[in-house]
């Protein structure tokens, strides 16, 4: 059974094989770490048989607003409701910190991404061209908790 927890250093070479194999992007461990020493409540990974099947990682940008920079889910592991589970624990975690608004950005060619988000809530609000790596423009998502 699936078990969500806080990120820890342990917990890096599983990040980077779900940012890999889920999102298509690879990078350095101290990333990670960066984004750990930001938000350590928003860091979190889910685990399942000992292995990191999942994580999202999430950063308060203002005083009331906070930024999804990841959610990866292994494909192996989608469609099981964990990645629903990930954002359920965000926005609690969000909302004990008194924040009202939560953006991400999401590629324009990852429909399947674009509807999870949609069900989620979450609303186009803006578009960021050249975002990723491979020159790929985003849009701009966000979604405002409800108190």
């Amino acid at each position: 059974m699936p078990r969500t927890r806080q990120f820890s250093n342990g917990d890096i070479q599983g990040v980077v094989e779900v940012a890999k194999r889920s999102l298509g992007e690879s990078y350095p461990p101290s990333l990670y770490l960066a984004i750990q020493n930001i938000w350590p409540e928003g860091f979190l990974v889910v685990e399942e048989a000992g292995m990191i099947v999942a994580f999202s990682a999430t950063v308060i940008s203002s005083v009331t607003t906070a930024r999804v920079l990841m959610l990866g889910v292994m494909p192996e592991f989608r469609h099981r409701t964990i990645g629903r589970g990930l954002m359920a624990e965000t926005y609690s975690r969000c909302q004990a910190r008194g924040i009202e608004t939560l953006t991400l950005e999401v590629r324009k060619s990852n429909s399947a991404a674009m509807a999870f988000y949609e069900r989620e809530g979450f609303r186009v609000c803006g578009e960021i061209k050249n975002f990723y790596s491979n020159g790929e423009d985003a849009h701009k998502m966000m979604k405002v908790l409800s108190s």
